[in-house]
């Protein structure tokens, strides 16, 4: 291309205008990723989101907590493509439910290993893969297909829902074969393997972790302080050495430690620093 046509291009393009709006006024949904040990709360905080609710059951069974909350249906993937199915519906149909909900994201790789292995005619339990069950071209076929699925439904929220990805913990030590950077200290985040979580975090616009914790308090009853011990199931959210958190939220607003029987709008007045 000469010279002269490159200074007419750009000059075309000088009288042109650009399509844009203020940042205050682009509103999107929230996608959200919540990890925790077995028994924590990822699933009673995630069902309190808006209703209707479509709950993705990924082989784990977890409904048992949120049986008495209206307004919930359950779709249960028992192989891949049925995750895959329920995306396609979902798109077509993106007024349907207000919260997605998928539960566990950390089964939902399981499966996957255990589909790629199978048709490499390998064996790896419904657990996981053992050191070295896969190679590292087998890992690369797993992160392809998680990250392309994963953001599809992260994608879901420009349609209208709410989307949840509910995860087990893990704590990375960074000698996984398959990491290819170098960490001086372990974190704990969601049961993913090392990419996927990467790309996972990076792309939903909260990360929390559930814990438990019990703590001391003194009451006075009939004029005499007396101890006892109370259980708090609470949210993490704030910024943290150990655990991977992210609240997307203006920098003068500031996130709390932990969030004590969380709740969504919980998450929602943060964001917007009320």
């Amino acid at each position: 291309m000469s010279t002269k046509t490159k200074n007419l291009r750009r000059n075309d393009q000088s009288e042109t205008s650009l399509h844009t709006r203020p940042v205050s006024s682009i509103k999107r949904n929230l996608s959200m990723v919540v990890y925790g040990r077995s028994g924590s709360g990822k699933t009673t905080f995630a069902a309190t989101a808006p209703k209707p609710m479509l709950y993705i059951d990924v082989r784990d069974e977890g409904t048992d907590s949120i049986s008495d909350v209206d307004g919930i249906d359950v779709f249960e993937v028992e192989a891949f493509e049925d995750f895959e199915e329920a995306y396609w519906w979902l798109k077509k149909n993106p007024k349907k439910y207000k919260s997605i909900v998928i539960d566990t994201v950390s089964q939902l790789q399981t499966m996957v290993v255990q589909e790629v292995a199978a048709k490499k005619k390998k064996e790896v339990s419904r657990e996981g893969p053992q050191w070295g069950d896969l190679t590292k071209r087998d890992w690369g076929t797993i992160a392809s297909i998680m990250k392309e699925w994963l953001g599809n439904y992260r994608d879901l929220t420009k349609l209208g829902p709410q989307v949840i990805f509910i995860a087990q913990d893990r704590t990375f030590n960074f000698d996984e074969e398959e990491v290819e950077d170098e960490t001086l200290t372990p974190e704990v985040g969601p049961a993913l393997s090392p990419s996927i979580a990467r790309s996972l975090n990076a792309s939903v616009s909260v990360i929390g972790n559930t814990f438990i914790r019990e703590r001391e308090i003194i009451k006075e009853v009939n004029g005499k302080k007396k101890k006892r011990n109370v259980v708090e199931y609470c949210l993490g959210l704030g910024p943290s050495s150990v655990y991977i958190r992210k609240v997307r939220k203006p920098r003068d607003i500031e996130a709390p430690e932990a969030i004590v029987n969380p709740e969504w709008e919980d998450v929602l007045d943060i964001i917007k620093g009320e």
